[in-house]
């Protein structure tokens, strides 16, 4: 009988194999971004939907389909319904996914970040009222904890912000700075506690244009081309 190990793990996305299998990319707590084969969702396995984008499942798994583990049972210590039912919620929970799907390679996980990753899912499935900024406020927050947070030196001699200095600056005739309303976006999402900064009111192409600096910004910072395609699904959503 294959070896069993127990661990809790972040669900990215699913991909199909075959009629009624799929391979399950995750983030484990012990071993980080790991794929996973899921046979069906049989007795022990639990339905399908269950493993939508950002779900949380203390899994059993046993080596036994080439370099793939497979779940032999998977359990949820959270319901996160409001991530399955929801439409904006669950629209930036595949932003989240994805996210984390480019940015964080296979290997050893950080316990921090992994903690840090579960309560920002949590967060999510119990704010309410607007949400809109949510994706932002994680955005700087995702940054923090990569080890790549901006410096807040927003003064208004140094009103626009750096990406590769990751710091602010006077100096207007960079191509590569953020735009001002932009600079001073983040200097607030910086600077403002949680609540007052989902509260931020802005336009959607300020949002928009934000989420996407933010996620060049990781790009440069990361050394790889982060293509967030979901991105789009957000823009329109919050429009």
């Amino acid at each position: 009988m294959p070896a069993e190990r127990e661990s809790r793990i972040i669900v990215l996305h699913l991909t199909k194999y075959g009629d009624r299998s799929q391979v399950v990319q995750a983030l484990d707590a012990e071993r980080g971004r790991t794929g996973f084969f899921l046979r069906g969702t049989g007795k022990g396995r639990g339905p399908q939907g269950q493993y939508h984008p950002l779900s949380i499942l203390d899994i059993s798994a046993a080596s036994g389909f080439g370099s793939l583990e497979y779940i032999r049972e998977a359990e949820n210590p959270y319901s996160l319904a409001n991530l399955r039912t929801d439409p904006y919620k669950s629209a930036i929970a595949l932003f989240i996914s994805e996210l984390l799907y480019r940015c964080l390679l296979d290997g050893a996980m950080d316990p921090q970040m992994f903690a840090f990753l579960e309560q920002q899912i949590l967060s999510l499935e119990g704010t309410s009222g607007s949400i809109a900024n949510f994706h932002l406020c994680f955005l700087v927050d995702f940054c923090r904890e990569l080890g790549f947070q901006p410096k807040d030196n927003y003064a208004p001699e140094s009103p626009l912000f750096v990406p590769y200095s990751a710091e602010f600056t006077g100096i207007d005739t960079l191509a590569e700075t953020f735009s001002p309303e932009e600079s001073l976006l983040l200097h607030r999402l910086l600077s403002l506690e949680r609540g007052e900064a989902m509260q931020l009111k802005m336009s959607r192409q300020l949002r928009g244009a934000f989420a996407q600096k933010m996620v060049e910004y990781l790009s440069y910072h990361l050394s790889q081309n982060l293509n967030i395609r979901s991105l789009k699904v957000l823009h329109g959503l919050f429009s």
